[in-house]
Parts: C-alpha cells; structure tokens; sequence
C-alpha cells in the first residue's frame, strides 16, 4: 500500500512538472529561430545545386 501511494505521488509530481514546461504546447528542443535557420539553408543549398546541375548540362550540350 505504501508503494502504491509513494508511485501515485511520483506520477503526480512529474505530471505537475510536465505541465509547467509547456506539456503538449511546447515547441519542441530546437528554437523556431535556428529551425528558420536551417530551412533557409536547405533554400540555398537546393538553389546551388540546381544551377550547379544546370551548368553541367549547359557544358556536356556544348561538347557535343
């Protein structure tokens, strides 16, 4: 009986701290700042090499 009553506490207590740290409405381990951050990388990397492709082709139509 005591362990019983001693696990209900436990779950009360980490119940009580989960909702102060936001529960379900936190945002997560990475700040929006640094997601933003990174999207902006993939922008620029997909654009690179897309005209890195673009250059390649232009080069082996030239060849020919």
């Amino acid at each position: 009986m005591r362990l019983i009553s001693m696990l209900l506490s436990l779950g009360a207590i980490m119940w009580v701290l989960y909702q102060m740290s936001g529960g379900d409405d936190s945002e997560g381990i990475i700040p929006e700042e640094h997601i933003q951050s990174m999207e902006k990388a993939n922008s620029v990397e997909k654009t690179l090499q897309d005209a890195a492709q673009k250059r390649l082709k232009d080069l082996d139509e030239g060849s020919q």
